[in-house]
């Protein structure tokens, strides 16, 4: 099923519980426009995972800080798990679904929106932001091999790779808790991050001004790019 991403204004109830999403008028989101999401294997809509899904294998966990800055990580000796692309950050489009029914999960799609394939290989960084847009760099991320392990994957010009996000539930009273009205992507072996749009399970976004999100959280994870939504948001 598409997004409607013509709607303008909706609200989204039961993202997860301390979380509150709002349809808003005049409250700026984080996240600039970005052209639609076009995915040649699945839609990323908010039906497009069955919480049905094949159990993951066992996670081989790796525990990164999220910070504001890219690092450009290369498939050489000691890093195996993520390759250099020749596109660079505005060849791609980010979004992050929210999931019906799945509390803190979202399903994160990456979509080549230039004119030549890109390459991409492991995890995405993924920080959440303020609304100034500055990282919560206090917020631990954990990069788990969530469907499998890393899996290059070749994005022609319109195709999409996908990776699910879970979202560790806060309480705004609590201290260690952090308040994030978006999140800053940075894809594998790509110099400078991307704003992803956040989409709701009404279809309304981030990206025209018709979402107004807040995340209250304390971590989050992390799991693989994959050529298909099968399995990502399996935590």
């Amino acid at each position: 099923m598409m997004l409607n991403r013509t709607q303008m204004l909706g609200a989204i109830a039961g993202l997860f519980s301390g979380a509150l999403l709002l349809a808003g008028c005049g409250q700026p989101a984080s996240a600039p426009a970005a052209p639609t999401l076009g995915a040649v294997n699945t839609p990323a809509t908010a039906a497009g995972i069955a919480p049905g899904d094949s159990n993951p294998q066992p996670a081989d966990e790796s525990v990164s800080k999220a910070t504001g800055e890219t690092a450009r990580e290369s498939s050489g000796a000691g890093s195996g798990h993520q390759s250099i692309t020749e596109c660079a950050a505005s060849d791609f489009a980010v979004d992050l679904t929210v999931q019906p029914n799945r509390p803190g999960v979202l399903l994160m799609a990456v979509t080549n929106k230039s004119k030549q394939d890109c390459h991409v290989n492991g995890w995405a960084d993924i920080a959440p932001v303020d609304m100034s847009g500055k990282a919560h760099t206090e917020v631990p991320v954990q990069k788990v091999e969530i469907p499998g392990g890393p899996t290059e994957v070749t994005l022609n010009p319109g195709e999409t790779a996908f990776a699910g996000v879970l979202v560790e539930r806060g309480d705004k009273a609590d201290p260690n808790t952090v308040v994030a009205t978006g999140f800053s992507v940075s894809v594998p072996g790509v110099d400078g991050p991307v704003n992803a749009n956040i989409v709701g399970t009404d279809g309304t976004s981030t990206e025209n001004g018709g979402l107004y999100a807040e995340f209250p959280l304390k971590s989050m994870k992390a799991g693989t790019l994959q050529p298909t939504t099968q399995g990502v948001t399996v935590f």
